[in-house]
């Protein structure tokens, strides 16, 4: 079986409004990677997502596509839910990348981006809740803003615009 590398140059960023065909694998990414679980519905995740599907600047999702394939996504949002910070925003958040495509680029190309149009609406800074790869942000210069919950709880990181 051969590995099939992802040309950086094959990979277009859309916002979700501009490809409202790939809302339900968006939502099924979002619902399968962190909010499956007893009690909760794939509506938990489209019910806020479909705000995403109109032209706007914030909240808003992006996209990567290879040709017409969604390749990942990732999420400009005002509260990532950490109840004990309530004044930071925006945050990055939800940041995924199909598993045929990992390891190519597309999760430092999507963060990348959602970077810029932060930057280029006004915001000075953004957030992230890491609950495991953090080098990965550190790699891409984000630092530690704190730390939650102990040995097995969050990293809170940041970075300047």
């Amino acid at each position: 079986m051969t590995t099939r590398l992802v040309s950086m140059d094959k990979i277009a960023i859309k916002q979700l409004y501009e490809v409202p065909q790939h809302f339900d694998t968006v939502a099924n990414w979002i619902y399968e990677q962190w909010w499956k679980k007893p009690g909760n519905t794939i509506e938990v995740v489209k019910q806020p997502l479909r705000e995403h599907l109109e032209k706007k600047d914030f909240p808003l999702t992006l996209v990567a596509l290879e040709g017409e394939k969604p390749a990942g996504s990732v999420l400009l949002i005002e509260n990532d839910g950490i109840s004990e910070l309530p004044d930071l925003t925006p945050w990055l958040a939800a940041l995924y990348v199909a598993p045929r495509f990992r390891r190519q680029g597309v999760g430092p190309q999507l963060v990348q981006a959602l970077e810029q149009h932060a930057r280029q609406i006004g915001y000075k800074k953004l957030y992230l809740v890491a609950t495991d790869r953090v080098s990965f942000y550190k790699d891409l210069s984000w630092g530690i803003y704190t730390k939650m919950g102990g040995k097995t709880g969050i990293t809170i990181m940041h970075k300047q615009l």
